[in-house]
């Protein structure tokens, strides 16, 4: 028991002891006090008393039940809160992570490209010097023969403009001559 319940029963028995005398306190069987309270109506006050005492501990259980309920409740939605922030926690980081993956994927392949195109540019800038090279190289060599034909051909006109109008014998009348 606590002690306003303690309290309330020591209360009790005084009011018994000082109607019914006992310990000196009272009038006992005095005349004076025999019509003021009977047995019946003490009985009936310990009765109302005891019954107002019940309700009272009644409703402070069912408040307390009420206030832990609520607690309860409380204690529950609050995790339940928790829970749900943790797991939009995960998810917003799961899809942080997946949107870096992405990233980082696009950016390599970007990269990838840029390489691509700097390796076609050089591939193409290559292929085009080793064939100016080439056409360059046909020129020259086509510029060497066509100065040895013209070298040939000045070289003939000045020979035979040096022999002048030489005609040579024929082998018959070289040797009719040496006869």
């Amino acid at each position: 028991m606590n002690d306003s319940n303690f309290g309330t029963w020591i209360f009790a028995f005084l009011i018994v002891a000082v109607i019914f005398g006992w310990g000196g306190i009272g009038g006992g069987n005095n005349a004076a006090v025999a019509g003021y309270a009977t047995t019946q109506d003490i009985t009936s006050a310990l009765n109302a008393q005891t019954s107002a005492f019940n309700q009272q501990s009644l409703l402070l259980s069912s408040a307390n039940n009420n206030y832990e309920t609520a607690r309860l409740i409380d204690n529950q939605s609050m995790a339940m809160m928790n829970q749900n922030n943790t797991n939009l926690l995960t998810a917003v980081n799961g899809f942080n992570a997946v949107t870096q993956n992405i990233a980082n994927g696009f950016n390599s392949v970007n990269q990838n490209i840029a390489n691509l195109g700097y390796k076609m540019d050089e591939c193409c800038c290559s292929i085009k010097t080793l064939m100016l090279e080439n056409r360059l190289q046909d020129t020259q060599i086509a510029l060497a023969n066509a100065q040895n034909v013209a070298v040939n051909a000045e070289q003939s006109q000045y020979l035979l403009s040096q022999l002048g109008s030489f005609v040579p014998k024929t082998a018959a009348a070289a040797l009719a001559s040496a006869k």
